[in-house]
């Protein structure tokens, strides 16, 4: 089904490439076919309602999720520390609930309606993090997509009230989910965090799975079509994002996932038999566009009017507007982000990372060239536009990398101190960038 959120929260972004966006044909379909894997799963895992029931089939088919990516990960548990402990046990709650309530609304609900429901929440999240208004009117016509998706009736009847209800509470959980998982990206590397939170939402959903069980849920049958289920919706996904994620921007990221809507109400035709009536297709239409408007690329906004143009003349806006993290920034909080910034000459052979060590600013490379250096071994070289350093500057920690100027290079730089400031007066583009950073990893 759907994510996210808008966090796949517990991923570290590692420092850019020269061009982050470049040939973006392979990531974008690597995306289209994550979503539509998720979406095909979901559907799938429906068809065992009759024998698990709804709340047995949402946590055997999460119990082979949690089994297959620990597999994968390897999660190291025996070293987590209270505080990592602390913060994944809210953010698989939030899972827990989030796909619970979905597997029963879609006991009364087409897939494509609960899909559409459920995108409330990271726009939610957007709008209550900027309260710009391109942001509200977004939430106003996903409101009135989902007004229209309640008050319609499908081929086979009306949609229950029920269900839908319970994708409002997914669509709740699901704007805990992100924020819960904001924390996890900053305690646990990698898909470390993802892959516990699996596991521990699996135990929250046991009791209920097996209270409500149905009468053939340990039946191979529904066993198998309960695993492809887990399958679909975990390693194949993961395993294509971790690949696009290397060259899409969050914001561009956000755009694909919110055709997921469409993609669902495919997924639930094609294996549920779903035929969705005029006025559904419109509603999922309207929620589909609120989710491209708040969660895609915001250029498009930032020639909008003389105040924006103005602020995008400015090189150190500019140069922060082509970083692929703040993508979904408005030229207002661009500029913000620039009163801040730092411009660095450094030398050839001057250590702006290294690697272990506490780091607490971003590097965004204007001119020059910058070698990264992993484990002592280099794995790219960042050009102009590039950027490094981002992880200290949204949450602080260690450097996962050492970053060494190539030549001679100029920079902008952004330290901890400075944003917390900046934070302090506009605390919206925390909420945005730390969303954008949610987004790159969706529930499982």
């Amino acid at each position: 089904m759907s994510r996210r959120s808008s966090s796949r929260p517990g991923a570290r972004f590692g420092p850019s490439s020269t061009r982050p966006e470049v040939g973006l044909a392979r990531p974008i379909l690597l995306i289209l076919l994550s979503s539509t894997s998720i979406q095909f799963g979901t559907a799938i895992a429906t068809t065992a309602f009759d024998q698990a029931g709804a709340l047995g089939a949402v946590w055997l088919r999460g119990l082979f999720g949690a089994a297959i990516m620990a597999i994968w990960v390897r999660p190291d548990v025996r070293h987590l520390t209270r505080s990592q402990i602390g913060v994944v046990v809210p953010y698989a709650a939030a899972l827990a609930a989030m796909v619970a309530a979905i597997y029963v609304a879609l006991e009364e609900a087409p897939l494509g309606v609960v899909s559409a429901i459920l995108m409330l929440g990271p726009l939610a999240v957007s709008a209550l993090g900027s309260r710009g208004p391109i942001d509200l009117a977004a939430v106003g016509t996903a409101g009135a997509g989902v007004g229209i998706l309640t008050l319609s009736q499908g081929t086979a009847g009306t949609v229950g009230l029920f269900g839908i209800g319970a994708a409002l509470v997914a669509a709740l959980a699901f704007a805990a989910y992100i924020h819960t998982g904001k924390r996890v990206a900053a305690e646990l590397q990698g898909l470390q965090g993802v892959a516990i939170a699996l596991a521990v939402a699996s135990v929250l959903l046991a009791p209920l799975g097996l209270w409500f069980r149905g009468p053939g849920l340990f039946e191979p049958p529904t066993l198998g079509v309960l695993a492809l289920a887990g399958l679909l919706a975990t390693v194949i996904p993961f395993s294509l994002e971790v690949t696009a994620m290397r060259s899409l921007s969050a914001a561009t990221f956000g755009l694909l996932l919110s055709f997921e809507p469409a993609i669902a109400a495919v997924a639930g035709f094609v294996i549920r038999g779903e035929a969705l009536v005029p006025a559904q297709l419109i509603g999922i239409a309207l929620v589909m566009g609120a989710s491209i408007a708040s969660l895609g690329p915001r250029t498009w906004t930032r020639r909008l009017g003389a105040y924006n143009r103005a602020l995008m003349a400015n090189p150190t806006v500019a140069a922060l507007g082509r970083v692929p993290l703040f993508s979904g920034l408005s030229a207002r909080d661009l500029g913000t982000i620039a009163s801040v910034a730092e411009e660095r000459e450094v030398p050839a052979g001057e250590v702006l990372t290294e690697e272990g060590e506490p780091g607490d600013e971003f590097f965004i490379v204007a001119a020059g060239e910058v070698e990264v250096r992993l484990h002592g071994r280099e794995v790219r070289r960042l050009g102009p536009g590039g950027f490094l350093g981002e992880i200290a500057l949204v949450f602080g920690g260690n450097r996962t990398a050492t970053a060494i100027a190539a030549q001679p290079s100029r920079l902008y730089v952004l330290g901890q101190d400075a944003f917390t400031a900046m934070l302090r007066g506009q605390p919206r583009i925390e909420d945005k960038i730390l969303t954008a950073v949610s987004e790159r990893m969706r529930y499982r």
